[in-house]
């Protein structure tokens, strides 16, 4: 599988934010059409749950299992200092468009493991 560019969404045609650009890049994996994408759009720009930087919160959403999720977000917190938006955006040293490639590639690096997608709860009806 050709690792998809979740860069291509982020801002880009359709407007995407941070975590709908994570779940549209992966969105045919994982079943996700547009209603879903749409929901996502109130997790951009720090308004994830707890704060959470919302292309890792997406990311966490479509992967199924625990350790998987863990895993992320460990990765994640190592290359931008921080799971929270907030914080990494005052850093000023990882920039929203770092943290969207970071979650998607790390949700690549889970599939090519072996993890499965779902259907984030927040999607299901």
């Amino acid at each position: 599988m050709e690792k998809p560019n979740a860069l291509t969404y982020f801002r880009g045609e359709h407007r995407y934010n941070c975590a709908q650009a994570v779940l549209k890049a992966y969105a045919s994996l994982a079943g996700l059409g547009d209603p879903c994408l749409e929901r996502f759009s109130q997790f951009g720009g720090g308004r994830a749950p707890n704060g959470e930087c919302g292309a890792l919160f997406a990311a966490k959403a479509i992967l199924q299992e625990t350790a998987a999720k863990r895993k992320t977000e460990e990765e994640f917190i190592r290359a931008a200092g921080s799971n929270k938006c907030r914080a990494i955006r005052k850093a000023q040293t990882f920039t929203c468009a770092q943290c969207v490639q970071t979650a998607a590639d790390a949700v690549f690096l889970r599939l090519d493991d072996g993890h499965i997608l779902q259907r984030p709860i927040e999607c299901v009806s």
